[in-house]
């Protein structure tokens, strides 16, 4: 009977000591007498982040707490500059931070950080993200469109595209390889290379400068070659996590030849608009291109393009649905002022 007692007694210290230790948690208290327990993982920019059992992760504002504690040992770093590692208690007007040299009392609203141990301090933080963000990295990306058809009618349609993209936070480069060729019973209905390089480089958060060069020959056009070189300043008009609007201004220079044995070169202007715009699983690119001939004002072309990606499950594939316009103002004899070209293709992405 005494050594069931005994047991009994036993059971009931070990449940009330093993609930103890599970609700031991950090204790934050609210400016209107709330209070939040859980675990204190960081506070930085006036942001408390407390890890609950009830609501998980969650994210207070430093201004709606009074006082907080916590049951081991963490880094608090103050606005003053000094940093105390050691377990904070609920003092009057704020808190105690107590480590083993002895204390160090402060204003909940002095408070600048709180980290854990052996986590990472916000200036480290800071240093870690600024360089990472010096460091460029390749991204590939190659597309293809195939079509075909045979018996009543004889036709094949191929679009075949790569780029290689170099980038970090103040620059890009970007190589572009294109190529298109159909055929309608026999006739070619598109015959088109392109190839291009473009590098882009901000020197301020909104401001830089551009320089891009291309090679073209599409025989649909009767255009034997066409190189375009231009250099300009760019400006980003709106820059957030998902958009992204920068303007070009620009002199270029082009130089073209046609089959009927005609060519045109001039000096002129280079006025582009690129536009990106992140959704949270698709992507829409808006790309519109005014160069006027400064010879001849009247002798321009007007490219744009927009084009939408689709995600393929959570592959690297992709699906691009997208549309063309070429318009040149004085055309060679035979072709059309405007171009347009309706376009989807698969494409693949890799680093």
């Amino acid at each position: 009977m005494k050594l069931s007692l005994l047991i009994n007694i036993f059971r009931t210290v070990l449940t009330i000591l093993l609930s103890s230790v599970a609700w031991a948690a950090d204790r934050i208290e609210m400016t209107d007498g709330s209070v939040v327990l859980g675990k204190l993982l960081s506070a930085n920019g006036g942001k408390f982040k407390v890890e609950t059992a009830f609501a998980g992760t969650i994210e207070i504002a430093q201004e709606k707490i009074r006082s907080f504690t916590t049951d081991e040992a963490v880094n608090v770093a103050l606005n003053t500059g000094s940093t105390v590692l050691g377990k904070v208690e609920s003092a009057e007007g704020g808190i105690k931070v107590v480590a083993g040299h002895g204390q160090m009392s402060a204003a909940t609203g002095k408070v600048a950080a709180v980290w854990r141990q052996g986590g990472e301090s916000p200036e480290m933080r800071q240093l870690r993200e600024t360089a990472a963000k010096k460091v460029r990295h390749w991204a590939y990306e190659a597309s293809v469109a195939i079509a075909g058809r045979s018996g009543v009618s004889e036709k094949f349609g191929a679009n075949l595209g790569f780029k290689a993209t170099l980038a970090r936070a103040q620059d890009k480069l970007i190589f572009a390889l294109a190529a298109q060729k159909a055929e309608d019973n026999g006739v070619n209905t598109a015959d088109r290379q392109f190839a291009s390089v473009d590098y882009s480089f901000f020197y301020s958060p909104d401001n830089g400068w551009y320089t891009r060069s291309s090679l073209e020959k599409d025989k649909i056009k009767a255009l034997d070659f066409r190189s375009t070189t231009s250099f300009g300043f760019g400006r980003k008009l709106r820059k957030t996590a998902g958009q992204d609007l920068e303007f070009r201004l620009g002199a270029s220079y082009l130089y073209e030849t046609y089959s009927n044995n005609t060519s045109f070169d001039s000096p002129g202007l280079d006025v582009t608009f690129l536009h990106s715009l992140q959704f949270t699983k698709t992507k829409l690119t808006n790309v519109l291109t005014y160069t006027p001939a400064f010879k001849d004002f009247t002798n321009y072309r007007l490219h744009h393009e927009s084009s939408l990606e689709l995600p393929l499950g959570a592959s690297r594939w992709k699906l691009k649905l997208g549309a063309a316009n070429d318009y040149l103002s004085q055309p060679p004899t035979g072709t059309e002022r405007l171009d347009t070209t309706y376009f989807t293709s698969l494409l693949l992405n890799w680093q």
